[in-house]
Parts: C-alpha cells; structure tokens; sequence
C-alpha cells in the first residue's frame, strides 16, 4: 500500500473551506424551527441546532455551496424541502447514534462520595480505570457532562482493469458493479490498513490511535454502500470516545494514542491511500480482477450534549 508522510502525519488536518459558514445562511430561521430535508426521495424533518450537532465535514458534504442561495438569505418558509444528494441511510445511522449516546449522559457528574463509593465496591473485581492524563483543562471540562465521539468516514474509489482486451463497453459497466458488490463485503474498518505487519508505520499509528480511543480491531463500518452510478464506496463509523483506559492497556501507550483524537475536535483532517489489489470471485470475470484502489480517511471528533440540551459541541 503507497502511503505518504511518516508516523508524525499520522492524517493530515486540512482547511475545509471556513468550517460551518454555510450553514450561517439559515438566515431568519430560528433555533426551534424545522427544515424540511429530501435526501434522495427520503425526508428529513430536524432543528437548525440538530442540523448543526452534525460532523463539519458531513454539513460540507451535505451542503457544499450553503443551504440557502446568496441573495435568499431571508427566503426560508416553514414547509419549504430541500433537495440534498446525500445518502439517507448514512444521515439516519449518525442520527440514531448520537440520540442514543445523548439518552446515556448522566444529568450531572456524579458526586466524589459516590465516585468514591464505587470505586471501592469495584475494586476487588476488576482493574481500576485510569482517567486519561495529562488532558488540557478545556477538553477535561467539556468531558464531564458531554460524550466524546469520534466520527471516521472512507470513500473508496475503485478503477477496475479490464480483464481481457476485446471487451465491450456495457460488459465492463458491468464487471464494475461486480467489483463493487465483492468490495462491499470488504466491510472490516481496518481490513485495508493492514497490509503491513511492521510496527511504527504510518497505518500501525492510525490503527492503535483508533482502537486506543474507541474502536475494536475487529470493528464493521456502521454503514457502508455504494454510491449511485459511481464506482465510489462511501462508509462511516462512530464511536464514543474512552475517557478512561484500563491498567492493562497503558503497556501499549493506549493513553498518549487515545489523547491524540482530542487534536481532531471539530476540526476534520483527511488521508489517502493508493493499493492495487486482486479480487477473487467476481462474477463475470475468469481469475482475478486487477484493480486499484485510492481510499481518504476522514476523521473528526465531536461532542454530544444531554439529549434535553439538543446538540454536539
């Protein structure tokens, strides 16, 4: 697998264009008011603050040039749909995940005696927890009544070779959406970044900075499917932040590693990949298919409020 940089650019943190700006454009639309969204055939119905409890980079995706026109700031009805070329099923993933973390915040940090309290009826049953340290006072106030929550997205595009010279045009369309059904089933989230055994490198740093701060090797995407007419796999993954890690981790650094995500809050940042690969058993194709594959990594952290309180920091 090509890959660029060393282990101090573990993913690059990019400018995406002034963060959240677009969506100032709501104009006059209030807080409490609703927007009508239509994701491909599919509604959507959520607040201006529900809107913005989303990732930047998924409001960028969802809307690259503002919700509202320059010029029609002022225009917004209630009742008025917007069309969004977004996948629905990805939104509602994310939606689902963050009202169910919000559900799980305590109303208020729980009291000394009380932490004092269970600490000591736990003790003698399993390691004691070790918060993680040194956090800078800012993100350790905001982890208290909030949930840390890391958000990964892959888009995964592939260029198919054709298996033999003399193809047709409508064949190879269709050797491309087979290619993208067997790619489907490729569904492990660091299944592609582990082409290289060695420690220290570039991947090796990813995977443990992520599994250090919430993911399990063995993870699935949350969602993951294919883009309409594109030769493009789009796939997401959430989840909750670890704000304190086991004894039996710290021999791994899993607290520097799991400390590194808090670089990323509100502030996505991209890598790429470039890997040529073989896929077996594609349908249509004698032997294997020759393609090559160029995955970005997305990754942000946000933070999820009580659900009464309605938004991610």
């Amino acid at each position: 697998m090509a890959s660029a940089g060393g282990p101090a650019s573990i993913i690059t943190q990019v400018s995406q264009g002034g963060g959240v700006a677009p969506l100032n454009n709501l104009g006059s639309v209030g807080s409490d008011e609703n927007i009508t969204l239509d994701l491909r055939g599919q509604r959507f119905t959520l607040s201006r603050d529900e809107l913005l409890t989303l990732p930047e980079f998924v409001l960028l995706s969802l809307f690259p040039n503002g919700l509202l026109p320059d010029g029609h700031m002022n225009s917004y009805h209630d009742g008025d749909v917007y069309p969004v070329d977004y996948d629905p099923n990805s939104l509602q993933y994310m939606l689902d995940f963050f009202r169910h973390v919000a559900q799980t915040i305590p109303a208020s940090p729980p009291s000394p005696t009380a932490a004092d309290s269970a600490s000591s009826a736990t003790a003698n049953t399993q390691q004691e927890a070790v918060p993680i340290e040194p956090m800078t006072g800012s993100a350790r106030d905001m982890l208290q009544d909030r949930a840390g929550i890391i958000v990964l997205r892959e888009d995964l595009d592939f260029y198919a070779i054709p298996p033999r010279r003399d193809i047709e045009a409508a064949e190879m369309m269709e050797v491309k959406r087979n290619a993208g059904k067997a790619l489907l089933k490729q569904d492990g989230i660091f299944s592609g970044l582990r082409k290289s055994e060695e420690p220290g490198t570039t991947e090796q740093h990813l995977i443990e900075m992520l599994t250090a701060g919430g993911f399990n090797h063995d993870d699935k995407w949350g969602h993951r499917a294919g883009e309409p007419n594109k030769a493009v796999i789009c796939s997401i993954a959430l989840a909750r932040l670890r704000t304190d890690i086991r004894g039996n981790d710290l021999s791994n650094n899993a607290v520097g590693m799991a400390q590194k995500l808090l670089l990323f809050w509100r502030k996505p940042a991209r890598r790429c990949w470039w890997e040529g690969v073989e896929l077996d058993n594609v349908e249509g194709v004698e032997g294997k298919l020759k393609i090559w594959i160029r995955r970005v990594w997305t990754l942000e952290m946000v933070c999820q409020l009580m659900l009464d309180c309605g938004s991610l920091c």
